[in-house]
């Protein structure tokens, strides 16, 4: 059989297309009696010619009727069949199968199933050696990937992949290539979002909750989420002077004290993380089931995402009230099983610069040391809540008094 044959089959079959009638023309193509050139280049034709046959189905914002959700159902059906009876052969149909799985995915994505779209991109090999992918096209999947796990809050998934994309975005000869400006942009936006347990994640939540929705949103609640989501990441967050700055901020909110949510759940936990005081188990044991599956993922350590923090929290605290003490005390305060766990996490925050001090291995102690920038933080930490509290004031009197602010602009123009 040659390619002219096979061409008239594949129109054949997409003419009244049914899930026997293709899955037949792919089984045709795939018989290896045909030589790997020809069928190579015959399933290149059915996944292009597929692909366009339902192609305008997904520009739209929503299924038309039941007969496009039924033409949606069987390609994928169709192209999962592909999949299947191409796993053995994955290096001889490379090219083909990362297309089919691309045609796949945007159907999956369309259908708002965000994790098995990214599962069908995961599988594609971007770094194979068989065939040349550049670093524009590799940024593009992982970012896409990113992209939807997130839309399934799966934060946890999205990192390892945002790392993926920052490695190969990050070089210096495609930073050098400007057409990739849009994609950088894309990435750094999906950067701020990727984690909720990051400073990043509650440095986007937190303008949400003040500026933008003032501004272009009138609902309070959305207001209140905003506010509560940041509040979260920043107890998630890993401790250190970037988060220590942004419970200060959280802190002097009062909104955060207003919302019914927030002062009964949440802010206990952060004036308690804002003054350095030593948490408890059992005073989070409520907020911990307020959290997101994602939120709860173990780590490579085994613990979560909120047990590191918490943990964080107290050797950070624990430096406020000792100048020194042996691991043995510390590792029952900070409540992790053994001595050698407790100097593990103080040895990695000390040489992250997130704490202050000195470890003693030979005495098992750790002596902690005063910050030296602790009171230029506190100087500018005051001087920021001045200015909140005076731009507060401002935002007031314009919002009780619009003519009379209208006109004193207008008298000093």
């Amino acid at each position: 059989m040659d390619r002219e044959a096979l061409a008239a089959s594949l129109s054949t079959s997409l003419a009244s297309p049914t899930v026997s009638g293709l899955q037949k023309h792919v089984t045709l193509v795939l018989d290896e009696g045909l030589g790997l050139v020809l069928s190579r280049a015959a399933l290149g034709d059915f996944v292009s010619s597929f692909t366009s046959s339902y192609s305008s189905l997904l520009s739209g914002d929503s299924m038309a009727d039941e007969a496009a959700e039924k033409t949606l159902s069987d390609a994928v059906e169709v192209w999962r069949f592909v999949l299947e009876r191409t796993s053995g052969r994955q290096v001889a149909f490379e090219e083909q199968i990362s297309l089919a799985r691309f045609s796949l995915a945007a159907i999956l994505e369309f259908n708002e199933e965000w994790s098995e779209a990214a599962k069908v991109l995961m599988q594609i090999p971007l770094d194979s050696g068989h065939r040349h992918v550049d670093d524009l096209q590799k940024a593009a999947v992982y970012v896409r990937i990113v992209r939807l796990l997130l839309e399934d809050e799966d934060s946890v998934s999205a990192e390892s992949y945002l790392n993926r994309a920052s490695l190969v975005v990050n070089k210096p000869e495609f930073e050098a290539n400007k057409s990739d400006e849009a994609l950088v942009l894309t990435l750094q936006f999906k950067a701020a979002q990727a984690v909720s347990s990051t400073l990043s994640a509650c440095s986007n939540w937190l303008p949400q909750s003040t500026t933008s929705c003032r501004t272009w949103c009138r609902w309070l609640s959305r207001t209140y989420t905003c506010l509560v989501q940041a509040v979260v990441c920043a107890i998630l967050a890993p401790a250190g002077p970037g988060r220590s700055r942004l419970l200060a901020t959280l802190y002097k909110d009062e909104r955060t004290r207003e919302s019914p949510e927030c002062s009964t759940l949440y802010y206990p936990i952060l004036s308690k993380m804002y003054l350095d005081r030593i948490l408890r188990v059992s005073e989070i044991a409520e907020f911990r089931e307020t959290l997101r599956p994602h939120q709860l993922a173990r780590l490579s350590d085994g613990m979560t995402v909120l047990d590191r923090a918490v943990i964080e929290h107290n050797v950070v605290a624990a430096s406020k009230i000792y100048t020194s003490i042996k691991f043995s005390q510390l590792s029952g305060l900070l409540g992790v099983p053994t001595a050698e766990a407790a100097e593990s996490v103080v040895a990695r925050m000390v040489g992250e610069g997130r704490v202050d001090g000195t470890i003693d291995q030979m005495e098992g102690m750790v002596y902690f040391e005063e910050s030296t920038s602790s009171s230029a933080d506190a100087m500018s930490l005051g001087i920021r809540g001045v200015c909140e509290q005076v731009d507060g004031v401002v935002e007031e009197v314009m919002n009780r008094n619009p003519e009379w602010v209208q006109r004193i602009l207008s008298a000093s123009a």
